[in-house]
């Protein structure tokens, strides 16, 4: 019998009771209930944020039935006495105005008041909200839960708009601020978001809340692992193989490279994208559906419009003081890359107390160039996707004229205003992000014994060392590949070595001419 995928569905009973694959975290989901009173964790969008929420509300409500078969169902002396949750979603939130998302939270106090039979209606969100809290523990008898999922959506999606920006952050202010004089009738409350809460001051007044965002014990808390990827999905991944032709340790490299890669602190295993995995599993098709699914513009623009290189851009160090205190209202483009999800960790280095960021998987790295291509280039992607299948058909084939050809035409027609024509920077970027959407992994300024090669590329059948030179000539470029021995590395990998030498032009902003070395068969 074939697995069944939430995909689509963020409530735990659903998928209990619906018999769909659950990645069982109920071990560490119980150990931070009973380990922390307020508690916040910021992960990226689509991450599994709402459905571990929606297992922690199923556990305080006492509804023991959904976890037979479960750690926590399993476990001794665990108190299933259920007691009041107020869940509240910013997930759909309309962020339009301050009136808008007042109205969602009066909605849901209103609903609440109800419940539990509030009659004194108090005015102002927070004096509602603290009144609900105190009235929803004397009529239980019972301390109440309280679940913020997305807190700070509304704040992301105001983040240039300084007004309506200032306006979200005084109505959440207003709510959350509360909570610290409530916390006699709180038993546990967790705010789930993107972005940290240590610079935004609408939790000031929140002295004791916990930011186990970077802890090793909670790292796992979202996302799915590799060993549970073997535990809970086998039959997906064999299916999977089947359609792929390959055994399960080949499909498990290829889930692996596709949607693996995210590290959350110090210690932290490898993390798969929990969406990505499961749609892919459920349809049995490699898409790259996390970066389609919402990525911002403005994050896009914000890359293109740096002075740095963009390699460095997407593999940074960052002190881990830094990456704690930091949020995503931030100007820090580094900080807005790793809290949304596009760099994570990579590397830890403990003597100097600092992160190593990068990608951290094919999906993503694809996605961030497929959109920023266009940025650089002004063409639409069906135009690039058209030329990515022809330069990948003629590299394949060793026919280096028909590729320096096309991309030249290309690059010609890049408007002026996207390209300062002086820059061998800019002529580097595309080169590199073109190779890197062919699927090539392309090194540039590679080191070797003597000097940097501007691109290594390698394909199945061929390695192309290619110089770049900007306002000189591509024979110089040649010379110095054979100058500086740049093919020696190589001598022994049995592929034929192809040197390349490139010379743009400050002028036409393009190739102007290019020369083909002697190929060398190197065994």
């Amino acid at each position: 019998m074939s697995q069944k995928y939430p995909v689509g569905i963020e409530t735990f009973s659903k998928i209990i009771e619906g018999g769909f694959a659950y990645v069982d975290k109920t071990e560490v989901i119980y150990r931070l209930t009973q380990s922390h009173q307020f508690v916040f964790l910021s992960r990226p969008r689509r991450f599994g944020k709402s459905l571990m929420l929606s297992t922690v509300e199923a556990y305080f409500e006492g509804r023991k039935d959904l976890f037979e078969g479960l750690w926590l169902g399993q476990a001794e002396d665990v108190d299933w006495t259920p007691r009041p949750v107020l869940r509240l979603n910013f997930v759909s939130a309309d962020s339009s105005s301050e009136e808008a998302v007042e109205g969602l939270i009066e909605n849901h106090l209103t609903k609440w008041e109800r419940k539990y039979g509030v009659t004194d209606i108090v005015t102002g969100l927070g004096q509602r909200f603290r009144n609900l809290i105190e009235s929803a523990y004397e009529v239980t008898g019972q301390k109440v839960v309280i679940l913020i999922d997305e807190y700070d959506k509304v704040l992301v999606n105001t983040m240039h708009d300084e007004e309506r920006h200032s306006g979200m952050k005084a109505v959440l202010k207003s709510m959350f601020s509360v909570l610290k004089d409530a916390d006699r009738y709180i038993q546990f409350a967790m705010l789930t978001g993107v972005s940290r809460f240590s610079k935004l001051s609408i939790f000031s007044d929140i002295n004791n809340l916990k930011d186990i965002s970077l802890d090793d014990k909670y790292s796992m808390l979202c996302g799915i692992t590799e060993d549970e990827v073997r535990r809970y999905f086998a039959p997906g991944v064999e299916a999977f193989a089947e359609e792929k032709d390959t055994d399960f340790e080949g499909m498990m490299q290829i889930l692996k490279d596709n949607y693996d890669g995210y590290h959350f602190s110090k210690r932290c295993p490898d993390i798969y994208n929990p969406f990505s995995l499961i749609n892919a599993l459920d349809d049995s098709e490699l898409r790259y559906r996390w970066f389609e699914s919402g990525t911002p513009t403005f994050l896009l623009e914000r890359i293109r419009n740096t002075d740095e290189d963009i390699r460095e851009v997407l593999s940074v160090e960052v002190s881990a003081t830094d990456l704690l205190n930091s949020a995503i209202t931030d100007t820090n483009l580094y900080n807005i890359l790793y809290q949304t999800g596009y760099l994570t960790i990579k590397q830890y280095d403990k003597e100097y107390d600092v992160f190593k960021l990068g990608i951290p998987n094919r999906e993503v790295e694809f996605g961030m160039y497929k959109g920023l291509l266009p940025l650089y280039t002004g063409k639409e992607w069906s135009e690039n996707s058209k030329l990515l299948l022809t330069l990948r058909r003629a590299i394949n084939a060793g026919d280096i004229g028909k590729f320096m050809g096309m991309l030249k035409s290309y690059l010609a027609g890049v408007p002026y205003a996207l390209s300062d024509g002086k820059s061998e920077l800019y002529f580097e970027s595309n080169l590199y992000m073109i190779f890197r959407l062919l699927g090539y992994d392309v090194r540039v300024e590679e080191q070797t014994s003597h000097s940097r090669m501007d691109i290594m590329l390698p394909t199945p059948k061929y390695i192309y060392i290619i110089e770049l030179k900007l306002g000189g000539s591509a024979e110089a470029a040649l010379r110095q590949i054979e100058e500086k021995e740049y093919t020696l590395p190589y001598a022994i990998d049995g592929r034929e070595i192809i040197p390349v030498g490139v010379n743009f032009s400050k002028e036409t902003r393009t190739i102007e001419d290019w020369i083909v070395g002697e190929s060398l068969h190197h065994v």
